[in-house]
């Protein structure tokens, strides 16, 4: 598995210097159906966990970041209709231009179907406005230096969301540092991580394939967007010193053999990594 770790390490660094960053989806835009499905389960396993932390799941006029969208708007949308004042989101690469218009029809389809009162006509406005490049409730910023508080200023988010998007950060105490800036006092957080490997057929056979090599080892197949192999304990200490109060770690998937440390490298080998965690909801509250 070590020396198969390496050829899929191999693989997404040359796939990466050939074809760029991609979304971290395992289909495409094309299978509308499904891509639908996942936007709005999303968006419903988040606020799930918020009623969990926060006693409440209203987004009524919130003002709502997402980190790292992803390949389309679908999300935006679904919460804009759920009562989110605005949605902001902010990503190094620019991912949701390819999403097709028949994707959106299938996408206000489902929504309309789902929420009751969902306005479709300003749900389609907003995309309109968004692609003019006009004012909308709906804003992407694509920026590579990935700076929040330029493109959004201090204290005006009430919530912050994220799905499978901080493992692929480079610097998670930069990102944490400034949500402290752009955060209202109060404003919540609630981040799906993904801590296994992520090429695909290894991710299945050994979930935690990239917790074999050294660093010396894994640096030498960086590329922006590698997963950065933090563990949640790390996680929580970053947020807890960059102010954050009550923040909590929930595993969402685990290995079923527990912490097995015998073929990882022995940066992970204390029982602190929690290795048997496979992904993980971060939830805490900015003071």
């Amino acid at each position: 598995m070590y020396l198969a770790g390496l050829g899929f390490l191999t693989l997404a660094k040359a796939k990466n210097i050939l074809r760029g960053y991609s979304s971290p989806k395992t289909f495409e835009l094309a299978e509308t159906d499904r891509c639908v499905a996942y936007d709005l389960k999303v968006v419903d396993e988040w606020l799930l966990n918020l009623a969990d932390f926060t006693g409440s799941a209203s987004l009524h006029g919130k003002e709502v970041l997402e980190l790292g969208p992803g390949s389309d708007l679908g999300i935006g949308l679904y919460l804009l209709a759920k009562g989110a004042a605005t949605y902001n989101a902010c990503d190094v690469n620019d991912l949701t231009q390819h999403a097709p218009r028949s994707f959106y029809s299938a996408l206000l389809d489902r929504i309309t179907a789902v929420v009751p009162g969902a306005n479709r006509k300003y749900l389609e406005s907003q995309i309109d406005a968004l692609r003019r490049r006009t004012a909308s409730s709906l804003r992407v910023v694509v920026r590579r230096d990935f700076d929040l508080v330029s493109s959004f200023g201090a204290d005006s988010v009430d919530l912050v969301f994220s799905q499978a998007a901080f493992e692929h950060f480079d610097d998670v105490v930069r990102t944490a540092q400034q949500l402290s800036v752009v955060c209202k006092p109060g404003a919540a957080i609630v981040a799906e991580i993904d801590l296994k490997t992520h090429s695909r057929w290894i991710r299945d056979k050994d979930p935690n394939n990239i917790y074999r090599f050294s660093n010396f080892i894994y640096r030498a197949f960086w590329f922006r967007g590698i997963p950065n192999r933090m563990r949640p304990y790390q996680y929580k200490e970053i947020f807890e010193r960059c102010g954050w109060v009550d923040v909590t770690i929930t595993p969402i998937e685990r290995t079923s053999h527990g912490q097995n440390t015998a073929s990882v490298d022995e940066q992970f080998a204390d029982a602190r990594n929690q290795l048997d965690y496979l992904s993980i909801v971060l939830c805490a509250r900015k003071r």
